[in-house]
């Protein structure tokens, strides 16, 4: 392993980061809005970094976030129902004051309430989602912000942190809309979306005259992403590199 690669390991290691249970990759089967409630909580989690474990957050203040306009009572009563819905399923706690002694069933938009997420099904099985990444994808031009990190979260849901593993994802576009309800044409575009703001790096391959796959790596790894891809290809399809049939950066539609 080269110096250079073992850099941005090292780097990454370094980087803060919350975790997500994969138990919510699956967003389709949270309901309608299913990709709210896991950015809610990615924002939960990440607002929470701090002493008393708890995020001094609201309805207003979450519309904020996800870029929603605070004037419309309907989204008002979605972000509302979401933070409920999330600790109904047992991923939040949400308090009045700082005792957190105890949890409030109902909630007034205008008012900030202490919320605690709970780190429930993350012991084991979980994703690492880093700050940075977050902070970027809340700072998205884009009314989509919650499908993209759902998009996001699926991919980088795939990334193996360990000794032996090159932290790098090849879930296909199709198993991310199945596991989103995310249209195929949408999945294609917020992977896209993601790579055009540095977020995640893309790579493919045209393996063949009929397959052609997709490889990624975050952002800070984009210097190795072809070198690992190949790795990884070549030991998939049983083909050696030079057999390809093509490929380059960037998102292929696969």
């Amino acid at each position: 392993m080269s110096t250079e690669t073992k850099s941005t390991k090292k780097f990454e290691r370094e980087e803060s980061f919350i975790k997500i249970s994969k138990s919510l990759l699956e967003t389709k089967d949270l309901g309608k809005n299913g990709e709210i409630d896991v950015f809610h909580l990615a924002i939960i989690k990440s607002l929470a970094n701090n002493f008393h474990g708890a995020a001094l957050t609201g309805v207003i203040h979450m519309m904020r976030f996800v870029g929603m306009s605070i004037e419309q009572s309907a989204t008002k009563a979605r972000t509302k129902e979401s933070l409920l819905r999330l600790q109904e399923m047992g991923h939040i706690e949400i308090y009045k004051d700082l005792s957190m002694e105890s949890i409030v069933d109902d909630l007034k938009p205008a008012n900030n309430y202490f919320i605690k997420p709970t780190g429930k099904d993350e012991e084991y099985n979980f994703a690492k989602v880093f700050y940075k990444d977050i902070q970027k994808i809340v700072e998205m031009k884009s009314i989509y912000k919650p499908k993209i990190f759902a998009t996001y979260l699926n991919m980088i849901g795939y990334v193996y942190y360990t000794v032996s593993n090159n932290p790098i994802s090849y879930v296909s576009i199709d198993s991310i809309a199945k596991n989103t309800g995310i249209n195929r044409k949408s999945v294609f575009e917020y992977l896209k979306a993601l790579y055009e703001e540095e977020i995640l790096y893309f790579v493919y391959f045209d393996i063949n005259n009929t397959t052609s796959k997709n490889y990624c790596t975050r952002w800070i790894h984009k210097e190795h992403t072809a070198k690992w891809a190949v790795s990884e290809a070549e030991y998939h399809y049983k083909t050696e590199y030079k057999k390809f049939k093509g490929g380059g950066e960037g998102v292929s539609e696969e």
